[in-house]
């Protein structure tokens, strides 16, 4: 009797055994071959640009407060004319010379400054007093000033469309302003830098804003043999400086 009874419990353990097996093997799921050959040597990376890398994209950013002329300068010379070894602290080294520093750092490097400076280096500058209907014609971008709450400070005005004015802010980036806005704290004055050669269709700082009228090339300009009168570039009114 106890033999059948130890028979019977033997039984049932291979019994339980074997059902526990056929659990566990139906809640394993089959591990899925991978190809080695479809994976690559390099681990795959993705550029990311935050909003801050965009907001200074083409333009020089400002890093002194006294250097917002050279920033903007910067900004002209290196995305609009292709002087790719000008940096706003290279140009500081350069328009140094001959100044005085300490009046430098505290009111900044004006107009005349950056005219000496762009001649020196063979090109032209030409500084033009205009109303607000001026930068809808705007065919290359201008440095101008403009006072924000007492200070005053150089953008770069890459034109006008639609009661909106686009600006390359060497401290705030790129950005857009309404024409009343602007004009409130605007003096009316721009410097043009000009070279014998029109700035190149391609420029981030022409084809960077939605306005038609900007992207647009005078044929002239293309075939002049001589500099383009800067009255082509549609600054109208008389030559200040």
């Amino acid at each position: 009797m106890e033999s059948g009874i130890r028979r019977y419990c033997r039984q049932l353990r291979l019994w339980t055994a074997a059902a526990l097996l056929a659990a566990t093997a139906t809640a394993v799921p089959a591990q899925t071959v991978i190809d080695a050959s479809r994976i690559g040597s390099v681990p795959i990376q993705k550029q990311v640009r935050t909003f801050r890398d965009l907001r200074y994209r083409n333009m020089a950013q400002q890093r002194y407060d006294f250097s917002c002329g050279t920033a903007a300068l910067a900004t002209l010379l290196r995305y609009g004319y292709g002087y790719a070894d000008v940096s706003e602290t290279e140009l500081i080294k350069r328009m140094m010379v001959g100044a005085d520093p300490q009046q430098v750092v505290k009111n900044g490097f004006s107009m005349l400054d950056m005219k000496r400076y762009v001649e020196s280096i063979g090109l032209r500058a030409h500084g033009f007093r205009i109303d607000a209907e001026a930068l809808y014609r705007l065919q290359m971008p201008v440095i101008t000033l403009v006072e924000i709450r007492g200070y005053r400070h150089f953008v770069l005005v890459k034109g006008a469309q639609a009661g909106r004015v686009f600006i390359a802010d060497p401290a705030l980036g790129h950005r857009v302003v309404y024409e009343n806005d602007f004009v409130k704290d605007w003096n009316g004055i721009v410097l043009a830098v000009l070279d014998d050669q029109p700035m190149a269709s391609d420029s981030p700082l022409l084809n960077d804003r939605t306005s038609l009228a900007l992207r647009q090339r005078m044929g002239a300009l293309d075939s002049a043999t001589s500099p383009a009168p800067v009255v082509e570039f549609g600054l109208v009114r008389m030559d200040l400086f």
